[in-house]
């Protein structure tokens, strides 16, 4: 019987994870990570209101502003980068899509929380 496979199934011989000595492996627990960063110096995403600009990733051209749900740790990646999922924001600050984007922490910018005017009884016309 013949076992066919596919044509990007790499064997188990030509992929194996990098072995870590076990003085580096002590040094990095006894050491631990900042508040707020990894143990590689990455910041950390926390869930919170942000702009995305090109400081984030070159497909923020146009900047936009989402909402991010919390950050994809289960994911490998780049030194600096991480993966987030979101929620974009449209300028009356309601969500249009959900997405998921490859992005330098170090380049998100928070937004503060924009400030509502006491609200006006009778509606906002107003009594005329």
């Amino acid at each position: 019987m013949v076992v066919r496979k596919t044509a990007n199934n790499a064997p188990a011989s030509r992929w194996t994870p990098p072995a870590r000595s076990a003085r580096s492996a002590r040094s990095a627990r006894s050491a631990g990570a900042a508040p707020g960063q990894r143990e590689d110096g990455t910041p950390l995403v926390t869930p919170g209101l942000y702009l995305l600009t090109r400081a984030a990733s070159p497909q923020f051209g146009t900047p936009i502003t989402v909402r991010v749900i919390r950050e994809r740790t289960d994911r490998r990646t780049y030194h600096g980068w991480t993966w987030i999922e979101a929620y974009q924001i449209n300028a009356a600050g309601d969500a249009i899509a959900r997405r998921e984007l490859f992005v330098m922490p170090a380049g998100m910018r928070p937004v503060p929380p924009a400030r509502r005017g006491p609200r006006r009884p009778g509606g906002a016309r107003g009594d005329r």
